[in-house]
């Protein structure tokens, strides 16, 4: 959960800083801030909800309309340089905290596995005292076995 924390922390950082240079300026058009406001807050959003598969969709998303404004001229190369370089460190706490949540859903995954497993022996355990005690009755039953009823 602390990987998941840092993450967030990561991608909320990122994003302001993002939101913040994407201010109309001689290096954005004002479509291409407006569209990369959009696009940062959408992963932000994705992130703060740890919806961290989404979120990981939304940087792809970002990454591809900042190289598709940079390739329009929309986007100076100084700030898709910047943009690139804060997307590759927010993707990387973002991949740490999908890799953190599959841990542990492995771990539980495993857990429950063995919960089931101990279920299982303790069944087994169960059944063959049951099946020892019948045969024990049916030894008692039997004439001249130590049954004293049927004794004379």
């Amino acid at each position: 959960m602390i990987r998941s924390a840092t993450a967030l922390t990561t991608v909320l950082l990122a994003g302001t800083l993002l939101l913040a240079g994407c201010a109309t300026s001689p290096a954005y058009t004002e479509e291409t801030a407006g569209d990369l406001q959009e696009r940062v807050l959408a992963v932000t959003e994705a992130a703060a909800n740890s919806d961290f598969p989404a979120a990981q969709v939304r940087i792809d998303e970002l990454r591809v309309a900042a190289n598709d404004a940079l390739a329009r001229g929309g986007l100076s190369a100084e700030r898709h340089a910047a943009i690139v370089s804060a997307l590759d460190l927010v993707q990387a706490d973002v991949g740490a905290a999908l890799a953190e949540e599959a841990a542990a859903e492995q771990a539980a995954a495993a857990k429950e596995a063995a919960r089931l497993a101990e279920e299982e022996r303790l069944a087994e355990e169960e059944r063959l005292a049951e099946e020892q005690r019948l045969l024990d009755e049916q030894k008692d039953d039997e004439p001249g076995k130590g049954n004293k009823d049927n004794d004379d």
